[in-house]
């Protein structure tokens, strides 16, 4: 890599976030024959900060991080390597717990991880597999390069789109035919969501972030995410069927459902029936699912963990879900953001 190529560094921050661990794990990186520059660039919409120093940058290569992104000394001479292929547009990594969590929190990236939970998006918190041609659901913008040039071709990120604004981008990367690449040796650590609440909004952002993507750049493969919402609606309206139950008299006669035309005249009871049957499934896999995670923690493990752990698949499933429908929502409120950033750029 020649010093006229150049790698241009994108950090977005809130005002009161400081940059110092940022600087300082950059300042570790391996940076031989590498131009570096960082920005950082503080305000309120990460997607329009992101695009202010892409217009601004003059590096080949851009290298998106976070403000608590701790990047491993390797990446960015591995990253440089994949670049050598000129279909490759994007290229990135793993996002990893950092050393010494406990409690929640390692709990929170071991769920994150686990396939049972988010399916194909647990590769963007666990380094597995070679390297390998990737989709958005593996990638992760907190680790993410991607070549100057498409970004000049194609169009920055969507500023309509936050979260989710790199997913749409490597969407409309992939449909021009370049492709997008995994190294399980690129990779950042960075702390988890620090309590359960914090942890539930995250998720609510996210369903709520791929619904709004869905209404920009649909996708039949995108409906997957629709399960989690009906998911959510289903739970939320067994009150509703138990009330009705209840009422209509029906609940008397659960028991002598015997032929179809019993599930015809009653059919309170076959709402209910449908919860008997679908539930214990249900609560089979999430026990499952949290004692297999549970075998997977390295030691030492808190004993409680297995027991919080079902419950946190729960949460992922229930609560990306209501995300989902807080998108939905989205679409009648006519409120916008005000949008405030500050750009500056130094040399590394």
């Amino acid at each position: 890599m020649s010093q006229a190529s150049g790698l241009s560094v994108i950090i977005p921050h809130r005002k009161e976030e400081s940059l110092e661990e940022a600087v300082h794990y950059l300042k570790q990186m391996d940076r031989t024959g590498i131009d570096l520059e960082l920005f950082t660039v503080s305000g309120n919409q990460p997607s329009v900060q992101r695009n202010a120093c892409i217009k601004e940058s003059q590096g080949r290569f851009i290298y998106f991080l976070d403000n608590d992104s701790e990047p491993e000394p390797q990446n960015l001479q591995r990253a440089l390597q994949l670049f050598d292929d000129e279909k490759v547009a994007v290229v990135g990594g793993p996002n990893l717990p950092r050393e010494g969590q406990e409690g929640l929190q390692r709990e929170f990236s071991a769920i994150l991880a686990s396939p049972l939970a988010v399916g194909p998006v647990a590769n963007r918190y666990r380094s597995t597999g070679s390297v390998r041609e990737a989709t958005d659901r593996e990638l992760i913008l907190c680790n993410l390069f991607i070549r100057k040039s498409i970004l000049d071709s194609l169009g920055y990120f969507r500023e309509d789109l936050y979260p989710n604004e790199e997913n749409e981008f490597m969407n409309r990367i992939q449909s021009a035919g370049y492709r997008l690449m995994y190294d399980p040796e690129i990779r950042v650590h960075r702390s988890p969501r620090p309590n359960l609440k914090a942890f539930l909004k995250m998720l609510m952002g996210y369903g709520r972030g791929r619904f709004k993507q869905m209404t920009v750049d649909f996708r039949a493969s995108n409906l997957v995410f629709f399960l989690p919402a009906i998911f959510s609606l289903y739970l939320l309206a067994l009150p509703v069927c138990l009330l009705g139950l209840c009422l209509s008299g029906e609940a008397s006669h659960l028991a002598d459902i015997s032929s179809l035309a019993d599930l015809i005249r009653w059919p309170w009871s076959v709402w209910a029936i449908s919860y008997l049957l679908a539930l214990p499934p249900y609560l089979s896999l999430i026990l499952f699912a949290g004692a297999q995670t549970f075998a997977s923690m390295r030691q030492p493990r808190a004993t409680v963990s297995v027991l919080r752990l079902p419950f946190l698949f729960f949460c992922v499933h229930f609560f990306y879900g209501l995300g989902v429908w807080w998108g939905i929502l989205g679409l009648f409120s006519a409120r916008k953001k005000v949008v405030e950033y500050e750009l500056n750029r130094m040399k590394i």
